[in-house]
């Protein structure tokens, strides 16, 4: 059998002049030459480059190999949906592969989009096999001044780089699919039985495209789904099909690197989703989010580098190896122990556990709150502030992976501390955590002044109490943990 079968209408190998080479024609040499680098054989990829007129039929030939490969790669367009061939080579590789196993690997679809230039989603479910569901690479950016402009490995060196980029990225996938169909034998459905688990993978740049596919093929060999399933058109569109994913999430996970990425009313979209992700959250404070970069990142421009700057202020940015990040991931989603001592319907323990978290300055200072939310019947976690250095971070650790709420009070402790506290909230996962927080919040009192107004962090539920201490100044935290609770049950 073939490898490959890049599927494309010919008016994206249009050229205009007769001595240049089409697009599909450089796409083509460049998956089969990288491919045969990933492989360590020789990779056999069909291109037909048959100009087909209106009245032809599909030849043959193309009926034939069409049948005989293992994966069919799209060079997505809105020509190419239009087209009656493309789509009758889609239905037939879609029939042949039924035969053949399944049309998925590990639920990895035998069908890979190269998205040429933007197609809109709908259109794509109105393929003759449905496409909008399908992992896609795109081979554009937008021109800020004009419609997309497609990555060419002969334009200029930024273009040039970025195609390889797209390229490298999509052979690697398919070098896993052909991997696995080798290995096995076959194609089969699924890996593993949903768990009805939603990931929600924010955008990200063409320097963490890899992660962001490895990291998706690990979701789905454990049966959690990942969204979004196809990239969002750049649109008006943009930010309502954001938010109706995150709303279904449990985890959202942002991954930051060097680039900025493109840029949509002056931020980019890796900016954008972040800032949806955290308006979400106010309103579902059970969605974990996780804001990964992989060490030794260098922003390669002064708007990157302010938004790491900004991620770091906010102390939503965890800086790990790969594997760490997936593992952060998977724990976040695992299924919560049933602590039957604490299940509903047992009212004298059903109550749930805060860590209430101060600086060691703030004893005094804290007391009234500390003793409000014993006679409310919640369970309290306290810090240590005595012994070693070693002693005191393990316990907050165990303290963070245990509790189902954080509340932090920041009254005297200097202003460097509250950025600091907030960060280590989003390493929980890191130290073993499984759940999300029911509601992570801070309590500022009982001294008003600029570094406490300043501060705002949209992972966290701010609260203020400056004339004494006022039960009130509690109520969002305290509703957000009720909020949780019921969409738990």
């Amino acid at each position: 059998m073939r490898d490959v079968f890049i599927s494309y209408t010919h008016t994206d190998n249009f050229t205009l002049s007769e001595s240049q080479r089409g697009w599909v024609a450089k796409f083509h040499r460049a998956v089969e030459v990288r491919l045969t680098q990933l492989l360590g054989r020789a990779s056999s990829v069909f291109y037909d480059e048959t100009v087909m007129t209106g009245t032809s039929a599909l030849t043959p030939t193309i009926k034939k190999e069409v049948g005989a490969s293992k994966i069919l790669v799209s060079i997505l367009s809105p020509g190419y949906l239009k087209s009656e061939w493309c789509n009758t080579e889609l239905e037939l590789f879609a029939e042949a592969a039924s035969h053949q196993g399944g049309l998925f690997v590990d639920t990895q679809s035998r069908i890979v989009k190269a998205i040429k230039l933007p197609v809109d989603r709908d259109l794509q479910k109105q393929a003759k096999v449905d496409l909008s569901d399908v992992l896609g690479y795109e081979f554009y950016r937008q021109d800020p001044g004009g419609g997309p402009l497609e990555f060419d490995i002969d334009a200029d060196s930024a273009s040039r780089l970025e195609f390889t980029k797209r390229v490298n990225t999509l052979a690697y996938h398919v070098c896993e699919i052909l991997k696995k169909l080798g290995d096995e034998g076959g194609a089969r459905d699924v890996v593993a039985p949903n768990s009805g688990k939603v990931v929600y993978l924010a955008e990200t740049t063409a320097d963490l495209a890899d992660a962001s596919t490895r990291l998706r093929r690990t979701l789905a060999q454990y049966g959690h789904n990942v969204l979004p399933a196809s990239p969002y058109p750049y649109g008006r569109v943009y930010e309502d099909l954001a938010k109706t994913d995150l709303a279904q999430a449990d985890v959202c996970v942002h991954m930051v690197g060097s680039s900025y990425g493109p840029e949509r009313e002056q931020r980019s979209v890796l900016e954008l989703q972040y800032d949806l992700a955290g308006e979400v959250m106010q309103r579902r404070p059970q969605l974990a989010r996780i804001v990964w970069s992989p060490p030794n990142v260098v922003p390669d421009e002064e708007h990157q580098a302010a938004f790491i700057r900004r991620l770091s202020d906010e102390a939503a940015l965890v800086v790990t190896p790969f594997e760490k990040l997936k593992d952060a991931v998977l724990s976040a989603l695992q299924p919560a122990e049933v602590d039957v001592a604490r299940a509903p319907g047992n009212p004298a323990t059903s109550s749930p556990t805060i860590y209430l978290v101060w600086d060691a300055s703030d004893s005094e200072n804290v007391k009234e709150l500390d003793n409000w939310l014993y006679e409310q019947n919640y369970e309290l976690l306290y810090p240590i502030f005595a012994g070693n250095e070693a002693d005191i971070r393990q316990h907050d650790e165990r303290c963070l992976v245990a509790c189902d709420a954080v509340l932090l009070y920041w009254g005297a402790a200097p202003a460097y501390w509250l950025p600091q506290r907030v960060m280590d909230l989003q390493k929980a996962f890191a130290y073993g955590r499984s759940t999300p927080f029911l509601a992570r919040g801070i309590l500022v009192g009982p001294d008003r002044n600029a570094d406490k107004d300043r501060f705002r962090n949209k992972s966290v539920v701010k609260m203020e109490t400056y004339d004494g201490f006022d039960p009130s100044a509690l109520t969002p935290f305290l509703s957000a943990i009720a909020r949780a609770q019921d969409t738990a049950v």
